[in-house]
């Protein structure tokens, strides 16, 4: 029976991961003012897969070298870990860089706040898994909360497709992270999680890299990094992707999957608050009601009977990759 203040703790530091997780949205808003977005991603995820392989190590280590140190081998490991890079670091990524750059980061964690309903829709297609009626009915709710945020409540630009680029190209990013969490289903039967993310931001940071040079080439900019702006990359690398990432797992481990999914209704609260005390931008009535329906029909499709009780056998299940 776990005690009071260790579960105390667990419930700190999912609200804390959260926090991380709302903050990236200003970080990345703050990283593209002063560099191109994959020069920002680049410097990101070179920094995190620097800790994450660092872990990686203190936990063999740790184990006192029981077990061959964890690499993939052959090429179904290689292309298994290669495909998070990819969806999970390099395309998301892109979407979410570059978004940020067009748009608020009010906005762009209300629309990447559907990030679950996404991956169960994409689940259903692809993996054939069933939907719930209570998902059905919370992916129309989040859908109807998107389109009033990228609308901005307005019946002439749905009338004349007239949105922000920024949240258009934002709308990449759920559906990447929903193969991201998929891909990593298979993925994690060979590796632990921590293993498994260090091994994606290494690969996504190989393709990143290259990217960012072309933006140079290209004649789009390069990075100069004032305090700011280092501060910025240093929250999105350490505590958007690593802390977070290592509490997260944490949580999981400690009450399941099931009572942890409802706190990832709190990054879009939080990425607002921060938006408007950080950047000093302006919460309008879209993304009020907007906000209320993505994180009403969110709740709707995880608060379910089934996933309420699946705390109870945590230690049997995989992990899903989340946001991070």
């Amino acid at each position: 029976m776990m005690k009071t203040p260790g579960l105390a703790m667990t419930y700190a530091k999912l609200v804390m991961t959260t926090c991380f997780w709302g903050g990236t949205f200003v970080a990345a808003k703050l990283a593209v003012l002063e560099a191109p977005p994959f020069h920002a991603a680049s410097f990101r995820f070179t920094l995190a897969t620097l800790v994450l392989f660092s872990l990686v190590v203190l936990q063999w280590w740790g184990k006192g070298r029981q077990e061959p140190f964890p690499i993939p081998r052959g090429s179904r490991q290689i292309f298994g870990l290669f495909s998070l890079g990819l969806t999970g670091i390099f395309l998301y990524n892109a979407a979410f860089f570059t978004g940020l750059k067009f748009t608020s980061a009010a906005n762009g964690s209300l629309v990447i706040a559907i990030n679950p309903l996404v991956t169960a829709l994409l689940s259903a297609v692809m993996l054939k898994e069933r939907l719930r009626p209570s998902q059905v009915t919370g992916l129309v709710i989040s859908f109807i909360g998107v389109v009033t945020v990228i609308s901005r409540g307005s019946l002439e630009v749905l009338q004349q497709l007239s949105f922000n680029p920024g949240d258009m190209i934002l709308l990449g990013a759920p559906l990447s992270w929903a193969l991201y969490s998929i891909l990593g289903k298979k993925v994690l039967g060979s590796f632990s999680p921590l293993v498994a993310t260090a091994y994606a931001t290494l690969f996504g940071t190989v393709l990143l890299i290259p990217a960012a040079l072309t933006e140079e080439l290209l004649g789009i900019g390069t990075a100069h990094f004032s305090l700011q702006g280092w501060l910025a990359i240093l929250q999105l690398a350490l505590l958007g992707t690593v802390l977070g990432f290592v509490w997260w797992y944490e949580g999981i481990q400690q009450i399941g999957p099931g009572r942890a999914a409802p706190f990832i209704n709190m990054v879009p609260l939080f990425g607002c608050l921060f938006g408007v005390l950080l950047l000093g931008e302006q919460v309008t009535w879209p993304q009020l009601v907007g906000g209320i329906l993505v994180v009403a029909g969110v709740a709707c499709g995880t608060l379910s009977p089934s996933l309420r009780g699946t705390n109870e056998n945590a230690q049997k299940v995989k992990p899903q990759q989340i946001k991070a």
